[in-house]
């Protein structure tokens, strides 16, 4: 593949002027915009009396596997509110944005934890979007620059101490660029991001009744899934990708099964070792690709040249490993979005009480001095407090929905675009909705039974080997937290 295909791979760009220097994407005209696509980047349109519609990405609906995108799109048109629509996203399973353009007017919606990233601003009154900033840079004066904003976050402790910094999802680096927060959708004329998810009122089903709609629809999605697109599991120690592995029992010939091997990675360490072994165990092909490889510069040019948050030295050097790996096609199977079933930011499965945003913040401390994320975070816990909006789910899951995966997750797929599109299973409203109506005693530490217990169902064979076995420095580490917990230093218990 040409290094100039590899330059903002899978990306779009929505813009009133054309682009020249994307005259060779795939571009045409929706309303008084243009719409311009990287060749790799699937696209289905749709026309439905007065309005047109565009899906960006893939999408399925695992429970009418029969049905195509652009079926899915005719179904989406037909809806004549936004209430219809979002009962139709609701069962979808993809990463994708959905515009509806009516009169040069556009309503977008993004997939369930909006991993299909879309940021948008407005100049002179006229209205862009794109998959980042970069892009928007290319047809806009003076908005993409770098200010005070982005020099507040870049030279901050917090981005010099973590390889996988992140910001809140919602904002951006620049004052006049926004994000496109999961459950909401975004209105052209207005600039308004409205809240459409949840809508009824949380209650805690039967657990067996529960889990075994939730193995049903995981397993109905891996299969359609793999019938459709060319999938390839990366299999880690770790509970996400095992409980994947355990969905995919019935159609493991139609797929790829790998390890990653990255960072101080060794044969002896737990997420090589166990993947390996479970293969001899269970019976299905596999291969550890080795990413410690050296990166070349051009390849580290046009990684930083794709997103303005590229992690280079992490990420970047990751996925030219899985250039020179993955075979060309090949879509990766990520078990993202599944913590938020998890009780990921309280693993005990008591959550705590908050007061303000500020307990937010303490999820990480670093944040605390960077402007533009402790107002973004203020914005969105003033949103979701409320109970008539958080309809009585637990605000850290929904922070870590919207905020954490949709931002962190959103960024980290978005940067491996260059090397290959992605699966993920969990993006889908009706599954974590799911786990989200169970008690958090079946999901949380230690045991996580929901897990175990769906892996009993779909593939006993896949717990032949542990899940995250904990090491020495690992239980050391967790003593430790538990001390501070005591102490009251640890606010979650992580």
């Amino acid at each position: 593949m040409s290094l100039k295909n590899l330059k903002f791979r899978r990306q779009f760009l929505l813009s009133p002027k054309a682009c020249p220097e994307l005259d060779y994407w795939n571009n045409h005209e929706l309303g008084k915009h243009h719409l311009h696509v990287h060749p790799d980047c699937l696209q289905t349109s749709a026309t439905n009396t007065n309005k047109k519609g565009v899906l960006l990405g893939h999408v399925l609906d695992p429970r009418k596997p029969e049905l195509s995108p652009n079926d899915i799109l005719e179904i989406l048109l037909q809806q004549t509110d936004k209430n219809g629509i979002a009962k139709v996203l609701y069962g979808l399973v993809g990463r994708f944005v959905l515009i509806i353009e009516e009169e040069n007017n556009f309503t977008f919606f993004n997939d369930a934890c909006g991993l299909k990233s879309f940021f948008y601003t407005q100049q002179k009154n006229e209205f862009y979007a794109a998959s980042q900033p970069l892009l928007l840079k290319l047809v806009t004066e003076n908005v993409i620059v770098k200010g005070e904003r982005f020099d507040s976050y870049r030279n901050s402790d917090y981005v010099k101490s973590s390889k996988e910094n992140w910001f809140p999802s919602g904002t951006s680096l620049y004052p006049d660029v926004y994000h496109l927060v999961a459950n909401h959708y975004l209105k052209s004329e207005t600039l308004k991001q409205t809240r459409y998810w949840p809508v009824k009122k949380l209650e805690i089903d039967n657990y067996e009744e529960a889990r075994q709609k939730f193995a049903e629809l995981l397993k109905l999605t891996v299969e359609t899934g793999s019938r459709k697109y060319n999938l390839g599991l990366g299999l880690t120690s770790g509970f996400d990708s095992r409980i994947l592995l355990s969905a995919s029992k019935k159609v493991t010939e139609n797929m790829l099964f790998y390890t990653l091997q990255y960072r101080n990675l060794d044969q002896h360490s737990n997420d090589i070792r166990i993947p390996i072994s479970l293969s001899k165990k269970t019976g299905f092909s596999h291969e550890v690709m080795d990413c410690r490889l050296q990166t070349t510069n051009q390849f580290k040019k046009i990684y930083l040249a794709n997103s303005d948050m590229a992690h280079l030295n992490d990420w970047g050097h990751i996925a030219y490993g899985i250039s020179q790996n993955l075979p060309e096609g090949t879509m990766s199977v990520k078990g993202s979005c599944s913590e938020t079933g998890r009780c990921f930011f309280y693993k005990n499965g008591i959550h705590p009480e908050l007061k303000s945003s500020q307990d937010i913040m303490s999820i990480n401390p670093k944040w605390k001095g960077i402007p533009f994320i402790e107002n973004q975070i203020a914005a969105w816990y003033d949103e979701v407090k409320d109970p008539n909006t958080n309809k009585g789910y637990n605000i850290l899951d929904l922070f870590h929905w919207e905020v954490s995966t949709g931002s962190w997750q959103t960024q980290s797929q978005l940067e491996w675009d260059i090397v290959h599109d992605t699966f993920t299973p969990f993006n889908n409203r009706e599954l974590l909705d799911l786990m989200l109506h169970i008690d958090t005693k079946y999901r949380s530490k230690p045991d996580y039974t929901l897990y175990k217990d769906t892996m009993k169902t779909l593939w006993p064979e896949v717990l032949l080997e542990p899940i995250n076995p904990e090491t020495p420095k690992v239980k050391l580490k967790y003593k430790f937290k538990s001390i501070l917990a005591k102490l009251g230093f640890e606010k979650y218990n992580r």
